[in-house]
């Protein structure tokens, strides 16, 4: 079989894939590195080798809280919006309606309009009606923003899914629900996952909708580091960043090693 990078096309895509990765990796790895200097300021490469700037962000009580109101409001709008992006996409993809492409792109929409202008928005609703106090507002907020990733990564897992499996749980004397969790669930699965996933790491990263509708005494992480900037970067920001770089790295390292020992076993 010949190897395709021996080819002068094969030689320059490799090329250019390699400057992709580094290009993309190596902001990621400053990040990492930086905060290991001596001095009080960030340099690349470090000045010294401390770890004292970690230990730091890893005892600063602010940082620790709000991460746990920032994976608090992430599981709850990623659930919510995975039960409300499976839902509608099973309804799109399942019934034909008036108005179905029509209420799949208003679905959608969020994905394309401006956060500022979603932002106030919100802010204007839940400031006129009093619906929702607390950290329900942000949740709701996030909801609105992440049921679009889980309906778009649905929606085609769904439409490629084979509808026979269904009628045939249907003719054997499964009930809609029954055919649906233990026929179309299992399958789609992955998908269900992935939109999961996407719309938790979304609801974490959210600043705008942070800045606000967030409590001011229960920030989330990117409010806490947006408000550490404007005070004064020091490298412990940057080592906040760091760690959780390191914990996404770990995490996905734990995701793939047991994904490989779930493979040997089959």
């Amino acid at each position: 079989m010949t190897i395709a990078w021996r080819s002068p096309l094969g030689l320059v895509l490799l090329v250019l894939c390699t400057i992709a990765f580094v290009y993309v990796l190596l902001p990621i790895l400053v990040i990492v590195i930086a905060p290991l200097g001596a001095t009080g300021y960030l340099a690349f490469p470090p000045q010294g080798l401390t770890l004292k700037w970690y230990q730091a962000a890893l005892n600063d009580q602010r940082y620790l809280t709000a991460v746990m109101v920032s994976l608090r409001i992430a599981v709850a709008s990623a659930l919510i919006a995975c039960v409300i992006g499976i839902a509608s996409a099973y309804a799109l993809t399942r019934y034909e309606f008036p108005g179905r492409r029509l209420l799949e792109a208003l679905f959608l929409s969020p994905l394309i309009l401006p956060s500022l202008v979603l932002a106030v928005g919100l802010t204007l609703f839940f400031t006129r009606t009093g619906l929702l106090t607390g950290p329900w507002r942000l949740i709701a907020a996030h909801v609105v923003v992440c049921t679009p990733y889980v309906l778009r990564v649905s929606l085609p897992v769904l439409r490629r899914f084979d509808r026979s499996l269904e009628e045939a749980a249907r003719n054997l004397g499964a009930t809609p629900f029954q055919t649906f969790f233990l026929v179309v669930l299992p399958v789609v699965r992955p998908g269900i996952v992935a939109g999961t996933v996407l719309a938790f790491i979304t609801s974490f990263d959210e600043l705008v909708l942070a800045l606000f509708l967030a409590e001011p005494g229960t920030p989330t992480l990117p409010v806490t580091i947006y408000s550490a900037v404007q005070l004064g970067f020091d490298p412990s920001v940057a080592a906040v960043s760091g760690l959780l770089i390191i914990a996404t790295f770990a995490v996905m390292l734990l995701y793939h090693l047991l994904n490989a020992l779930r493979q040997q076993r089959n």
